[in-house]
């Protein structure tokens, strides 16, 4: 997606408050390419919003994120052409395919052949013909995966990505990621030990 190019996200001081309710405050780190973070905490500490604010998807009470390429500011509008995202607030069309879901998220450089690579991948390609209302909630969490991986982006945000996975679904979603933690930034808002391990870096929200 961006060749050779060095992608970079900071977290300057950030902070996210919901009235007087403050969630967290001063987060800071710096993420490059071969780092897999994990954001930890307890039930309504902030995961899944601190992971929407590095998206873009929420702004911060305080503080900014900041993405960058070889040292130069990105701007936030073009923040999507950088990351890969999906969490509980991403739904599948159910009237269609897997297929034709993943037609309207990949872009034109990906194509058919890889979403029939993620497809079998993820061992989905044998229900490729079947309507997504048809799917256990264990297939819509991995057809959710495919989502966020199928561009092949630099940077890979999951939100509670084991919800609903069996073990054999859990082991295809670590296979993939330890593979590609090797040259992308994983990012991943988790109570899971397993994801937790995963990862060579993180923060938890309680502390």
């Amino acid at each position: 997606m961006t060749g050779n190019k060095l992608i970079n996200i900071e977290a300057d001081k950030i902070g996210k408050k919901f009235g007087k309710t403050s969630l967290f405050k001063d987060i800071n780190f710096n993420l490059t390419k071969n780092d897999s973070f994990y954001i930890t905490g307890p039930n309504g500490s902030g995961k899944s919003t601190l992971l929407q604010i590095l998206a873009g998807i929420q702004n911060p009470t305080s503080g900014s994120v900041i993405y960058k390429s070889d040292n130069s500011i990105i701007e936030k509008e073009y923040y999507k052409n950088y990351f890969g995202f999906t969490g509980p607030q991403i739904n599948p069309y159910d009237m269609l395919t897997s297929i034709e879901n993943l037609k309207f998220t990949a872009s034109e450089s990906a194509g058919e052949n890889r979403i029939i690579e993620y497809l079998e991948k993820f061992d989905l390609y044998r229900h490729r013909t079947k309507a997504v209302k048809y799917y256990s909630s264990g297939m819509k969490q991995r057809l959710r995966l495919i989502h966020a991986l199928i561009n092949n982006p630099e940077i890979v945000m999951l939100d509670e990505p084991c919800s609903n996975l069996d073990t054999k679904g859990r082991d295809i979603l670590y296979g993939v990621l330890d593979t590609l933690k090797k040259d992308k930034i994983i990012i991943i808002a988790t109570n899971e030990s397993e994801d937790i391990n995963l990862c060579s870096k993180g923060i938890n929200l309680e502390q």
